[in-house]
């Protein structure tokens, strides 16, 4: 049984016989847990309400919470963005089609590509921006 991970990204244990051989990854750096998501900003009269729970070097966490009908015009992110369902429904509208996001499902956008957003349902969602660790703001 291998003590790898299956994926290359990620640092699997040292497992057992490890003694003698250098641990992977590092025991130096910053682990910060955003608390719960829901209930973190208010439904705006048609549009959704944001806050943002994270906000760091490489990326920023912005959770929105929308009713249902609530929408977001058409626009675009500088950065990639995943966004991902916690609760609820939208309809993701793209310049080639539209697709609907449940919960569990994660939605990757390169920089710049238009979008629009519209809740089915009353639906908390995350944006995380993925920027480089020279970028801020």
């Amino acid at each position: 049984m291998s003590n790898e991970s299956d994926h290359p990204d990620e640092v699997g244990p040292a497992g057992p016989g490890a003694a003698g051989r250098r641990r992977p990854g590092t025991d130096v750096g910053t682990a910060t847990p955003t608390g719960g998501l829901s209930g973190r900003a208010a439904s705006r009269g048609g549009r959704p309400g944001a806050a943002t729970v994270l906000d760091v070097d490489t990326a920023k966490v912005v959770v929105f919470e929308f009713d249902t009908g609530d929408a977001l015009a058409e626009h675009a992110a500088h950065h990639p963005i995943l966004v991902q369902v916690i609760r609820g429904r939208v309809g993701f509208d793209l310049p080639d089609r539209s697709i609907e996001l449940a919960p569990g499902e994660v939605l990757h956008l390169t920089p710049l590509l238009r979008h629009g957003v519209r809740a089915l349902e009353p639906t908390t969602l995350t944006v995380t921006m993925l920027r480089g660790s020279a970028e801020r703001g």
